[in-house]
């Protein structure tokens, strides 16, 4: 079999623009499953949340995310277990396991390999993703790739033998979410399997005769997307109260992010003696999740000076924050902001750099950093996609922000190029490839 010409794929992510998620294919992409009524304003949507434009990766990428992936959620899943012996509470692995649906596995593709940044549990864009590989590659190979079945599939792993009726998509104000349209997507994907779909603001959720109500009537599943993890909010309080009675399935939930998301489980996943003491339990190879998690510790007075020394070789972030919100680079922070954030909850993660993909502007050319989110069902990875951002940190700020649908490049593809230098109109040769997951 030929090798990856890994070279060559480099090449593409820096001169090839032959395959533009252009208007048109992302009208067409949408209006085939939300209708030609919908489809232009979902056509606008997908414009600002795509980088417009695919990221070129070889497969044997791919086969090493999924493989830390699995080696990193195992011990995430020991380690709770763990906790819970110590605190003598009862654990349920597999109940756990089912509700972490949509999870993500955020990577940086750096020099030494790849880096785990972080994980979330609530992690949106996935119902984006099959419409933009239809933009990108229309009339290509299915992708098959239907997030809905993650949603569904809790539900049947959670409840047995009970019908899936009803599902409410929750989030505070929703409509007014970047990322409604994924939401929206969302609902109209488990309509078409013939489940009634409400999305609600969770001030719209009562609990009412043991069960959990929005105006509809009674709600079997929950797809959580609210920012507040823990639900300890007083807005969120009938939710939690009807997942703590066991009224409703809730998708993912507090136990999903305290087992996978919180940000503190990144100091114990780089901690070599933590990890090694658990590897075994959980059967994964210590040295391969040492490799995948940059070192991380908490900022407190004890260390400061240290890291202010070294601050160029870290990121620091709040412990409680999430969408890269109060993400500073430590080559950009000041020294009053440094002062502000010592002993307010933040974290010091070694920074990884990470790959890059050049995209044409309106201005010119211009690199884009990348991450590379894999969604998950608990660990077992799903699907994969890049984001690409132009500041310090990730967010879709900006020309060419967003989404990048991912072509996986594998053995037979060792030659893909562009049909000619500067990128003809024409696909190049990665258009035969495949836009799989």
């Amino acid at each position: 079999m030929q090798p990856i010409d890994l070279a060559a794929i480099s090449q593409l992510n820096e001169d090839c623009f032959c395959l533009p998620l252009e208007r048109p294919a992302l009208e067409a992409a949408a209006a085939a499953r939300l209708g030609a009524a919908e489809a232009p304003w979902a056509a606008g949507e997908l414009e600002a949340l795509s980088a417009g434009q695919p990221m070129f990766l070889p497969v044997s990428m791919r086969e090493d995310l999924f493989a830390r992936i699995r080696a990193v959620g195992a011990l995430l899943v020991a380690m709770a277990a763990t906790r819970a012996r110590a605190g003598q509470r009862a654990f349920d692995r597999e109940a756990l396991l089912a509700a972490g649906a949509c999870n993500s596995f955020d990577f940086h593709l750096s020099a030494s390999g790849p880096k785990l940044i972080e994980v979330n549990t609530n992690a949106g864009g996935a119902f984006l993703q099959p419409l933009l590989l239809d933009a990108v590659a229309p009339g290509g190979p299915a992708n098959g790739f239907a997030p809905e079945d993650m949603l569904i599939e809790a539900f049947a792993r959670l409840r047995p033998g009970r019908a899936l009726r009803r599902v409410a998509i929750v989030d505070e104000a929703p409509e007014t979410q970047a990322l409604y349209l994924d939401m929206r997507l969302c609902a109209v994907a488990l309509e078409a399997r013939g489940i009634e779909v409400d999305i609600l603001d969770r001030v719209d959720l009562r609990r009412e005769g043991g069960a959990l109500l929005g105006p509809r009537g009674p709600i079997d599943m929950v797809y959580n997307r609210l920012v507040d993890f823990h639900l300890r909010e007083a807005a969120s309080a009938p939710l939690l109260e009807a997942w703590e009675a066991g009224e409703v399935v809730v998708a993912p939930n507090p136990d999903v992010y305290r087992a996978f998301a919180d940000k503190h489980l990144l100091v114990a996943l780089s901690d070599a003696e933590a990890v090694t003491a658990l590897a075994g339990e959980a059967g994964v190879d210590a040295a391969l999740v040492l490799d995948t998690v940059p070192h991380t510790e908490p900022v407190d007075c004890g260390n400061a000076d240290r890291l202010w020394e070294a601050r160029r070789d870290y990121v620091f972030k709040p412990a409680q924050g999430y969408a890269s919100r109060g993400v500073y680079r430590g080559d950009k922070i000041t020294r009053k902001k440094w002062c502000e954030i010592v002993g307010e909850g933040y974290l010091a993660q070694r920074f990884a750099e990470p790959s890059q993909r050049a995209l044409r502007l309106a201005a010119g050319l211009a690199a884009h950093k990348a991450d590379i989110r894999v969604w998950t069902h608990g660990f077992e990875p799903v699907f994969a996609a890049a984001r690409l951002y132009g500041g310090q940190v990730t967010g879709f700020r900006g020309e060419g922000a967003g989404f990048a649908p991912i072509l996986w490049l594998g053995a037979s593809s060792a030659g893909a190029g562009c049909v000619e230098a500067g990128c003809a109109d024409e696909p190049c040769a990665c258009a035969t490839t495949g836009a799989t997951s």
